[in-house]
């Protein structure tokens, strides 16, 4: 009797670490994934919102303005994880930097083309890492 009662302890014993690893494992991957889901949910909800009224608007389409007139609203942990730039006159990209609250790190960059609905940078699968400088001389994104 008591060889199968230690038999019982171990096969629980075993089954916890099983389990505990499993979840160490899902735990430190999901900040990833959701940062990933975070960013490309939020560029596409600006390239509709763009789509949707910056197209008929007679100034120029900006993050502020679309954020002012809460045609994109976004979460708090994603305007904390990200900035969002829109490039063109009329814009025909956004983009997304990380910043260093983002658990994968700052300066990862995300891309959507408005007109193919296209996302493009870290986190997309068979898409190349993209680089992104300002030129302040004509206050445009540059991408690398």
């Amino acid at each position: 009797m008591t060889n199968d009662f230690l038999k019982i302890i171990l096969t629980i014993v075993v089954l916890i670490a099983v389990v505990g690893a499993v979840l160490w494992f899902i735990s430190d991957k999901y900040p990833m994934y959701a940062a990933k889901k975070e960013v490309q949910t939020a560029l596409k909800d600006i390239a509709n919102a763009y789509r949707r009224y910056g197209t008929s608007a007679d100034e120029t389409v900006t993050m502020e303005l679309l954020l002012n007139r809460n045609w994109v609203t976004l979460e708090k942990e994603t305007k904390q994880h990200w900035t969002f730039e829109l490039v063109g006159d009329p814009p025909h990209t956004a983009f997304a930097m990380s910043t260093s609250a983002m658990p994968a790190g700052r300066d990862r960059v995300v891309k959507i083309d408005f007109s193919t609905n296209e996302l493009s940078g870290w986190g997309i699968e068979g898409s190349e890492e993209l680089k992104l400088e300002v030129d302040a001389s004509r206050k445009q994104l540059i991408t690398k």
